[in-house]
């Protein structure tokens, strides 16, 4: 039996150490030259400055240098050019290898949308402030108003459209913010029975008065009744002369055609 001493110096031993020796050198070196390709130790470019260029042009720039342009994200600015990159990462001059990406953000190309957030009775600063930060255009209107003197009346748009407080429109619209004021001015009341709601609103901008109290009858039930009814009464009679106070708010009732009136027109 041999002892280890002659097994070590065996010529079988040391064909055993040389081929685990061979296994051991082919591992790492593989491995050198797949992370050294992979990597690509001495192929790095110095990455170009992508500001200002469109983003279809720093895709093509990005090709050329193989490299993988990734749109991250996009800014509005009314003042940008659509498209245009504003930031890379990572910046300019830096050194990079192919195959790497690069993150572009740029401007959009249209606006986003925004809540108007404006309620009649608004106090008029905190309106206005609240309107520009949120990039809209804000033209301020006075208007007779008995009740809502230096007060939110209406937001509308440049064609004088009305707008509910929960509208969405594109940042940079221009609106209409339409504020109380007090006048000595004396306008005729017109007559407003069978009118619907979006006509009487219409009537009274108009003939310079305000929309006060709209109660419905008992035959509106639903909103499909509601969006049906017209005025059966208004509580300040129709007249010819002049002799309202401009900017008065005008109570009125809404039914459906044939529903009777309650009776309670008051003379003013």
């Amino acid at each position: 039996m041999k002892t280890w001493f002659q097994f070590l110096v065996s010529r079988s031993f040391r064909r055993h150490l040389l081929a685990l020796a061979v296994v051991w050198l082919l591992l790492v070196g593989g491995t050198w030259v797949f992370l050294n390709g992979y990597s690509r130790r001495g192929d790095v470019v110095e990455l170009p400055d992508l500001r200002g260029k469109t983003l279809a042009e720093a895709q093509a720039l990005l090709s050329e240098a193989h490299l993988e342009a990734i749109h991250l994200d996009s800014v509005y600015s009314a003042k940008g050019r659509p498209h245009e990159v504003i930031e890379q990462l990572p910046p300019a001059a830096s050194p990079i290898k192919p195959d790497r990406k690069v993150y572009l953000t740029t401007y959009r190309a249209l606006p986003p949308n925004e809540t108007l957030g404006v309620e009649e009775g608004m106090d008029v600063r905190v309106a206005r402030i609240r309107l520009e930060n949120k990039g809209f255009v804000v033209e301020e209107v006075e208007e007779p108003n008995v009740a809502l003197v230096g007060r939110v009346v209406r937001v509308e748009t440049s064609r004088r459209h009305l707008l509910a407080p929960d509208a969405r429109l594109p940042r940079g619209t221009s609106l209409r913010l339409v504020v109380g004021r007090t006048t000595n001015e004396k306008v005729p009341m017109p007559d407003l029975v069978g009118l619907p709601l979006d006509s009487v609103r219409a009537y009274l901008i108009r003939g310079r008065l305000s929309l006060g109290l709209v109660e419905y009858s008992e035959a509106c039930e639903d909103a499909d009744d509601s969006a049906e009814a017209v005025v059966i009464e208004q509580h300040v009679p129709p007249t010819e002369e002049a002799g309202l106070p401009a900017g008065t708010e005008i109570d009125i009732y809404m039914g459906l055609e044939g529903d009777e009136p309650r009776q309670a027109v008051e003379k003013f």
